[in-house]
């Protein structure tokens, strides 16, 4: 007498696959927000001691600088590129020690025109600066 064993033929079971879409949307967004934030770098800029006294700056120690609405560089109304800015800059501070460059800056100025500016001052090591904008 022999005993026939049936196998149970079951179905293959699914993966649900429905929160996968939701998990990979989460993991894009992660990934897009998490890399924007690595473009994003900032110029260090020393700033003054909270209780320091008002500095008085004597007129001929003062190198004015525009950044105008193109990007463009100005000084007493003659155009610059970024090298030849940071060569006047440096002629002058070797001429005068006690320099203060005063930066002016359109609102409408592209806003890279002056982080790129800033760098290139701290590789020169130009400390003495004011920056501000120009009034509409």
């Amino acid at each position: 007498m022999s005993v026939k064993i049936r196998k149970k033929r079951r179905d293959m079971e699914d993966i649900p696959l429905s929160s996968t879409a939701d998990i990979a949307f989460l993991l894009i967004v992660f990934y897009l927000a998490s890399s924007s934030l690595l473009e994003f770098r900032g110029v260090s800029l020393p700033l003054p001691k909270k209780d320091a006294p008002p500095m008085e700056i004597l007129k001929e120690n003062i190198f004015r600088i525009f950044i105008n609405e193109n990007g463009l560089i100005l000084h007493n109304k003659q155009v610059y590129s970024l090298g030849e800015t940071m060569e006047i800059l440096k002629k002058e501070r070797k001429k005068n020690p006690e320099v203060v460059i005063v930066l002016k800056v359109n609102p409408n100025a592209p806003s890279q025109m002056v982080p790129k500016l800033l760098r290139e001052m701290q590789k020169a090591k130009i400390e003495k600066f004011s920056m501000g904008m120009e009034k509409k």
